[in-house]
C-alpha cells in the first residue's frame, strides 16, 4: 500500500469513527414515544356494525368494529414488548349501554382494570350515577384517574389526582387531566355537590411548572375531556403544552391537528378507532422533533381477541341479555336523530311524553337521544340505548309570555335544541333578539301571553332550565312524576306494537332571502 493510499484510509477511518460517535451521542438525546388513545367509549363493550360506501362504485359494505376485547387486541398489538408506549383514555367510558346503567359504571371500571391504561381523565358521564358512587368506583380502579380542575371541598383537594408521571422508554411524560369547564350543565346539580370547577389556565400553569421543575419531565401532555374547540383554544393561549389527547366532542381527527407548538388528537367515539400518535422527542430540549398520527379502524377479526376480556364482557352481557333482547314492537320507518332540527324520533318521544303526562306541551332535549334505529324489530335494549340515562319526567307550568321568551331563546340557538310536542313555531334567526319567533301555537291556537301552559320534560332539562331554555328557575315549580323515561317508552311500544313517526314541520326555520 502506498503512503498516500494509507493516509486516505486512515483519514476515512477517523471520520467514520467520529460520525459513529456523533450519531451515538445524538441517539442518546433523542427518544421515541407512542401514545395510543381512545375516548367517549360509552360502554360499547360489544362490537357493532358500521356501513361504508365505496366512493368509486357506490357499493355499501357492512362490518363490525369496536368492542372492548377487540379494541384491546389492537392496543396489545401496538404495545406488546415495547416500553415506549403510553395508553390514554380521554373519558366518558360510562353511560350508553344497559350494562353501564345496571352496574352504575362498575362494569367499565372492571374492564379498564384489564386494559390497564396509563391514565384516564374523568368525563361528564362518569358523574351520571352520583358522586358517592363515582368515588367508590375510583377506589376499585387499578389505573390512574385524573381530575386537575375539579376541587372537592369536603376533602380539601382535587376530586382525583391532578396528574401522573410516566416513564415511557427513554421519555418521561407528565399527564394532566382536565374535565369540561361547563361540567355543571352537563350533569345533574346534585351529582356535583361539594365540588367546584377551577380555572383551566391557572391549573395548567401550576401543574405544568411542577412537572417540569420537580419531576423534570420531557413532555407535558394534557388528557382532556373538554372537546376539540376548547382544546384548540387552550393550545392557542399557551406555550407550555406539548400534546393534547382529547375527548368529549366525539371528533375523529384522522391526522393530528397542530396549534402553535401543541399537537392535538382525538379518536371519535364508541371504540370505532384507536388513535396512534408517534413522536420523536428531543430529550435535551424537552420538545417534539417530529410527529405522525393516525386513527386505526378497529375492524373485528384482524387480531386475536383478548379471551379474558371477552369472557368478562359476555358475563356482563348475560346479566341483561335475557330481558333486554326481547322484541317489543316493530319500527315502520328509520329513526334518525338531529341536534339542530326536528327529528322523527324526537317527535315520537315528545308525543309519548305529552300523552303520558297529559300536558299541553312536551320538550325533549336532542342530546338525550343517543342512538338512531333502523326500521324493523324493536327490542328493549334498543330503547335502553336510545335513552340510557334513566331520566325521570317532571312537569311544570309557565305563562304564555314566558313560553314566548323561551322560544326566542331556542331560536337564538342559546341552548340545546328541543324536540317538541303540542307546540309549533317558526323563526327567523336573522331578526334581532326578541323578534326571531314569527309564529307560535300550542295545539293549533296562538299563544296567549297571560294563559298558563303545562309542560312535561325530563329532570335533566328541568335541572338546567336557565341554560337550556333561558327561564329563571325560581319562576317555576317542577313536580316529578317518578316515571323513568325508557319505561314509559317501552310500555307505549308494547301497547301499540307498530311504531311510525315523521317530521311534521313543528319547528320551521325561515330562510333569510336577503342572503341568497
Amino acid at each position: 500500500m502506498s503512503k498516500c493510499t494509507y493516509l486516505v484510509a486512515l483519514l476515512m477511518a477517523v471520520v467514520c469513527s467520529a460520525c459513529s460517535f456523533f450519531v451515538f451521542q445524538q441517539n442518546e438525546n433523542i427518544g421515541q414515544l407512542t401514545i395510543l388513545h381512545w375516548n367517549d367509549f360509552h360502554a360499547q363493550n360489544i362490537p357493532y356494525d358500521v356501513t361504508v360506501s365505496d366512493s368509486a362504485t357506490g357499493i355499501e359494505q357492512t362490518y363490525k368494529v369496536g368492542g372492548t376485547a377487540n379494541l384491546l387486541s389492537y392496543m396489545n398489538h401496538h404495545r406488546r414488548g415495547k416500553s415506549h408506549v403510553a395508553v390514554l383514555n380521554a373519558g366518558d367510558d360510562f353511560q350508553g349501554t344497559p350494562i353501564s346503567s345496571i352496574s352504575r359504571g362498575r362494569s367499565q371500571i372492571d374492564l379498564l382494570n384489564i386494559i390497564a391504561p396509563d391514565a384516564m381523565v374523568l368525563g361528564n358521564h362518569e358523574f351520571d350515577y352520583g358522586l358517592e358512587n363515582l368515588k367508590e368506583n375510583i377506589k376499585v380502579a387499578t389505573y390512574p384517574i385524573l381530575a386537575a380542575n375539579l376541587y372537592d371541598s369536603t376533602a380539601g383537594m382535587t376530586f382525583a389526582p391532578p396528574y401522573v408521571v410516566k416513564q415511557c422508554g427513554g421519555v418521561k411524560i407528565g399527564i394532566i387531566g382536565l374535565l369540561p369547564p361547563d361540567l355543571s350543565i352537563l350533569t345533574l346539580t346534585e351529582n356535583l355537590a361539594g365540588t367546584t370547577m377551577l380555572n383551566i389556565d391557572s391549573v395548567v400553569t401550576i401543574y405544568a411548572n411542577q412537572l417540569k421543575n420537580q419531576y423534570e419531565v420531557d413532555l407535558v401532555v394534557i388528557l382532556s375531556h373538554m372537546g376539540f374547540d376548547q382544546d384548540t383554544s387552550l393550545a392557542m393561549r399557551r406555550g407550555d403544552i406539548d400534546v393534547i389527547v382529547g375527548g368529549h366532542s366525539h371528533t375523529p381527527l384522522f391526522k393530528p391537528f397542530k396549534k402553535n407548538r401543541t399537537i392535538i388528537c382525538q379518536s371519535g367515539s364508541r371504540g370505532r378507532y384507536l388513535g396512534k400518535l408517534d413522536l420523536t422527542v428531543d430529550l435535551m430540549g424537552d420538545s417534539v422533533l417530529t410527529h405522525t398520527g393516525e386513527l386505526i379502524e378497529t375492524k373485528l377479526g384482524v387480531y386475536p381477541i383478548d379471551s379474558v376480556t371477552e369472557t368478562k364482557v359476555l358475563a356482563f352481557e348475560k346479566l341483561v341479555d335475557e330481558e333486554l333482547s326481547e322484541v317489543i314492537g316493530t319500527l315502520a320507518v328509520d329513526w334518525k336523530r338531529s341536534s339542530i332540527s326536528e327529528s322523527n324520533i324526537g317527535n315520537w318521544e315528545a308525543d309519548v311524553m305529552r300523552e303520558f303526562a297529559g300536558t299541553d306541551i312536551a320538550l325533549m332535549n336532542s342530546g338525550g337521544l343517543r342512538k338512531d334505529l333502523r326500521a324493523g324489530p324493536i327490542t328493549r335494549r334498543d330503547i335502553w340505548e336510545i335513552n340510557p340515562f334513566g331520566n325521570t319526567f317532571v312537569t311544570f307550568s309557565i305563562s304564555g309570555d314566558t313560553l314566548l321568551r323561551m322560544l326566542e331563546w331556542q331560536a337564538a340557538r342559546r341552548g340545546e335544541f328541543m324536540q317538541v310536542s303540542g307546540l309549533g313555531y317558526s323563526f327567523d334567526p336573522s331578526q334581532p333578539s326578541g323578534k326571531m319567533v314569527v309564529e307560535a301555537r300550542v295545539n293549533g291556537a296562538a299563544i296567549e301571553p297571560s294563559k298558563m301552559y303545562s309542560i312535561v320534560t325530563n329532570n335533566y332539562v328541568a335541572d338546567h332550565i336557565r341554560e337550556l331554555l333561558g327561564i329563571r328557575d325560581e319562576f317555576i315549580t317542577s313536580v316529578s312524576t317518578n316515571a323513568i323515561d325508557r319505561d314509559v317508552f317501552i310500555h307505549h311500544i308494547e301497547q301499540h306494537k307498530t311504531i311510525s313517526s315523521r317530521i311534521e314541520g313543528r319547528v320551521i326555520q325561515i330562510e333569510n332571502t336577503n342572503n341568497r
